[in-house]
């Protein structure tokens, strides 16, 4: 049954936003990496982290072409939180060879995918103008927050043995029994035939392209930054991985801040926040390159963390006012899936910076804090923004 803008209740709320909570649940063994290390010495590792990312983005463009239209949204939840859940946890339980392993956090990366594109289209189609803004950002909110519960989770598993850290998937047990509630937006009327001639089809805007790609390129940079992290705390003489997960922590938490006050910052900038967010993310950048102290390089990761949290939910509002909304969820499908890619492309995007600077460690900053800061001159000409946000 399809519901209306004013037929969203609590429950409903909850099952959409139960979508976000879960949806960096791949991080679950990112503790568990150096145990991982030493039980497959003789294998590419980081394949059990990185694997899945580019699973998910052909799970969410196969689930954003069909959302709501041959699938409902719920089947597609319910079907990729199970595949989480139950493929996540199969090492912890069976053990298995490392080629095993990656078979499951294939799967993992599916059930994402699955859901990656369904919760900023249901808030779209469900929600308007200020409330759809608020709960975007709330949406953000919930993913970075439900990053740091995987992530301590998982490392308090880690600490009892490598298998164990996979028992962490099983909190999409959770999210499972939530989104038995989650709603399906109402289908938008079909449009009569003229002529006899069967009547033309809603276009994906390019303007969702331009933002896929904008996505792509903002994981291809800073992604790199997040990993280098810990060696760059060690290079500098900061502190150690102790300071550098400090850091990293404070960044997601940043975004967490930034996700929870999105609607009222989107009511008072506007089309200033996109801006304003370029600016404060390329200063951040900028404190890591140049900051050979935890204080000058966490006050950088607070500033990115903060900025990208405020991009995000700006980007998907604007989806929803520049789209036909029977086009959003493959809209959101399409920036979710290579914004997934661009964090796969970033370890190629190391390697051709290795060859050209002769090193991938503070390069990659410099790099990103020149294009972010242009990026930010662009959005403070241009205004992205049709028209003013319902109020």
């Amino acid at each position: 049954m399809s519901t209306s803008k004013n037929q969203v209740g609590l429950k409903e709320t909850i099952a959409i936003l139960s979508l976000y909570f879960i949806s960096m649940g791949f991080t679950v063994v990112t503790p568990a990496m150096a145990k991982l290390a030493a039980a497959f010495p003789d294998n590419n590792f980081s394949l059990i982290s990185t694997l899945p990312t580019l699973f998910v983005v052909f799970a969410t463009l196969w689930a954003g072409t069909v959302a709501g239209k041959k699938v409902k949204y719920r089947t597609l939840a319910l079907t990729g939180c199970i595949i989480f859940t139950v493929s996540g946890t199969l090492p912890a339980i069976v053990g298995g060879s490392f080629a095993f392993i990656l078979v499951t956090r294939a799967l993992v990366g599916i059930g994402l995918g699955l859901m990656a594109p369904l919760g900023n289209a249901l808030i779209i189609g469900l929600y308007e103008g200020q409330k759809q803004a608020a709960y975007l950002g709330y949406g953000t909110l919930l993913m970075n927050g439900g990053g740091i519960v995987l992530q301590m989770l998982g490392g308090a598993l880690a600490d009892v043995g490598w298998k164990t850290t996979f028992f962490g998937h099983l909190l999409g047990i959770i999210s499972i029994v939530c989104l038995i509630f989650l709603p399906e937006p109402a289908k938008a009327p079909v449009q009569p035939e003229t002529s006899g001639k069967p009547a033309a089809k809603d276009k994906i805007s390019p303007f969702v392209y331009a933002i896929a790609i904008l996505f792509l390129l903002f994981n291809v940079l800073n992604y790199p930054v997040m990993l280098n992290m810990s060696l760059m705390f060690e290079m500098k003489g900061a502190g150690g991985a102790t300071m550098a997960a400090t850091a990293l922590s404070l960044y997601t938490v940043a975004g967490c801040v930034a996700g929870f006050l999105f609607g009222t910052i989107f009511k008072m900038m506007k089309r200033f926040c996109l801006p304003i967010a370029f600016f404060l993310w390329a200063i951040g950048a900028y404190c890591i390159y140049i900051g050979k102290t935890m204080a000058v390089m966490s006050a950088g990761t607070i500033l990115i963390g903060f900025a990208f949290s405020v991009i995000m939910p700006a980007a998907f509002t604007l989806v929803g006012m520049r789209t036909p909304p029977s086009t959003v969820a493959i809209g959101t499908s399409i920036i979710m899936a290579l914004m997934n890619l661009g964090g796969f492309l970033s370890s190629f995007w190391l390697s051709l910076l290795k060859t050209i600077c002769g090193e991938n460690i503070y390069s990659p900053l410099l790099v990103e804090t020149v294009i972010i800061a242009v990026l930010g001159v662009v959005f403070l000409i241009y205004n992205p923004f049709p028209k003013q946000p319902e109020q």
